[in-house]
């Protein structure tokens, strides 16, 4: 861990909490975190646990904030923990105790040793990794296990938190858990109206829910310069886990080669279906036509938009509530100026306007999917209306360097500072 941030005399910074850093699939914490310092935010990153990506994205070497990471296999740093531990206790014991009970009251009523796990970090975040940081306000990406351990930092130490909730995390954990959390945070941001709606029902009034879209830097992700010819060419981006819906796009192309249709499709990304696509792929006989390209960093992706002429992605509702919101590659894509062929599920309704920047089917319905990817295909000039158009709605209302702002202003409330920036530069690094 890191024992060596000294803040400066009378600093106030935010301590970052994630849940692994760097990600290569979290472009867009990455981009947040570097607006925030350019809007003058100083912040300190506690990670759970280092991801150690074989593909890191460039602008991770722009993060001027430390970063601290807490124990994530308990075992293996026993004397820490259980000092950390004895420590709170000694130092905090009704905080310690109530705190504990709860976690152990969650762990029991989940079946899940989760929720203690995340009180002993957090109890090593308030006693071996805050001293020294000048931290006073902590702000959790995800509303799960970060959350969970920036909720029990502030039970111990008194410490303030908020949160940003996204997809997942929202709708796959216990209820009255993600109601505590919202009640007793700050404030909660979310990156759709769908996920806002959903949470201020948890907050009753009582927590600020700002729905603030993620938003793309419009600099960086740009439409080409010239339509291009050839092959058509379908791009698909995202972690191969089932929520994706890449074997109903697979079906799809399968359905689209049997009508005849002339295409390529590259699939970007890496994940536990990897095996199974490729074999799907090659059951399907698409060999000669879908290549999983594994991952890749931003600037390569970005660049790689700009060579594509249609973007596809089959998300779909896991059984558990697992979902999307709206995936960071659509809006990008958007920016990218190509028509976009996604689903109706989540908040994509929100970004992608059906028959004006993109057309939208049910989920897990490959005949739709292949219906409107090959009317896009055999329409060529209906498509790149669709681009310009999306690429216009991206510029009003998902440019990075606006939507960060209400984070940044709620961030610069919690530390008692003032905030007058009245925007961020389009691009944060190279």
């Amino acid at each position: 861990m890191d024992r060596n941030a000294r803040p400066e005399p009378g600093s106030r910074r935010i301590g970052v909490v994630l849940k692994g850093y760097p990600r290569l699939s979290e472009s867009f914490i990455l981009r947040e975190i570097l607006m925030l310092e350019r809007l003058g935010l100083d912040l300190h990153i506690f990670a759970l646990r280092d991801p150690r990506e074989s593909t890191v994205h460039e602008r991770v070497a722009q993060v001027r904030a430390r970063v601290t990471y807490l124990p994530d296999r308990l075992l293996g740093a026993l004397g820490a923990v259980a000092g950390a531990n004895a420590a709170r206790l000694a130092r905090a014991p009704h905080r310690y105790l109530t705190g504990l009970a709860e976690a152990l009251a969650r762990s029991a009523r989940e079946r899940d040793a989760a929720p203690l796990k995340r009180f002993l970090q957090a109890a090593v975040l308030v006693e071996r990794g805050l001293p020294g940081t000048g931290v006073t306000h902590l702000y959790a990406h995800f509303c799960n296990d970060p959350t969970t351990v920036a909720y029990f930092a502030s039970r111990l130490s008194g410490i303030p938190f908020s949160f940003s909730a996204h997809a997942k995390d929202i709708y796959t954990q216990h209820p009255a858990q993600l109601a505590s959390k919202v009640a007793r945070a700050s404030f909660v941001t979310t990156c759709t109206a769908a996920n806002a709606a959903h949470l201020k029902r948890h907050a009753r009034g009582s927590t600020p829910v700002l729905c603030c879209l993620h938003g793309v830097e419009t600099d960086r992700y740009h439409p080409a310069g010239a339509a291009r010819s050839g092959v058509p060419h379908v791009l698909s981006v995202g972690r191969l886990v089932p929520k994706k819906g890449f074997p109903v796009l697979l079906d799809a192309l399968a359905t689209l080669r049997d009508r005849g249709a002339g295409f390529r499709c590259t699939i970007v990304g890496v994940g536990p279906l990897e095996s199974s696509l490729r074999e799907q792929v090659h059951r399907l006989r698409l060999d000669d036509r879908v290549e999983l390209r594994g991952a890749i960093a931003e600037d390569a992706l970005a660049a790689l938009y700009r060579e594509v002429d249609l973007f596809a992605l089959a998300c779909e509702v896991e059984a558990d509530g697992d979902r999307d919101g709206i995936p960071n590659v659509v809006v990008e894509a958007m920016a990218s100026g190509l028509p976009v062929v996604s689903t109706t599920v989540s908040g994509l309704p929100e970004c992608v306007d059906h028959g004006v920047t993109g057309l939208l089917v049910p989920e897990r319905q490959p005949g739709a999917l292949a219906d409107a990817i090959g009317l896009l295909l055999s329409r060529p000039e209906m498509a790149r209306a669709l681009g310009r158009a999306g690429r216009a709605k991206v510029e009003r209302e998902f440019a990075a360097h606006r939507n960060v702002l209400p984070i940044a202003a709620a961030l610069h409330e919690a530390l008692a500072l003032p905030f007058t920036a009245a925007e961020v530069p389009h691009a944060v690094g190279g």
